[in-house]
């Protein structure tokens, strides 16, 4: 359930690596960077029993070593963010990479009974 904290500021879809699944990428009240994965595929189905979802976070704190390695377009809002990260990145999990390549820490939970 989403707090004051949580509440998304700004949201996008973004692609997502598989069929039968969908991703966001958003700014969150307190200024953190969310991505999502929900996976509704019968393969989630089958070997987790349900659909699945994950949540990979950029905390606020470490905002600024994210945006000090992309564009200056995406440091000017959390629009011209978020429209970079889609227009730069194939899918969710290149953005989650490209983030772990980049040495920023990104705190991931999983829900198994999304």
């Amino acid at each position: 359930m989403a707090t004051p904290e949580t509440t998304a500021r700004l949201e996008m879809k973004i692609r997502s690596p598989w069929e039968k699944s969908s991703a966001w990428a958003r700014v969150i009240t307190d200024g953190s960077l969310e991505l999502e994965l929900y996976d509704f595929s019968p393969q989630a189905q089958s070997s987790m029993g349900g659909d699945v979802a994950w949540i990979w976070t950029v905390e606020a704190q470490d905002m600024p070593q994210l945006l000090n390695q992309l564009p200056s377009q995406a440091r000017e809002s959390n629009q011209g963010l978020l429209t970079m990260l889609i227009l730069s990145f194939t899918d969710v999990h290149a953005i989650r990479d490209w983030i772990r390549e980049q040495k920023i820490p990104l705190r991931e939970d999983f829900d198994s009974n999304a």
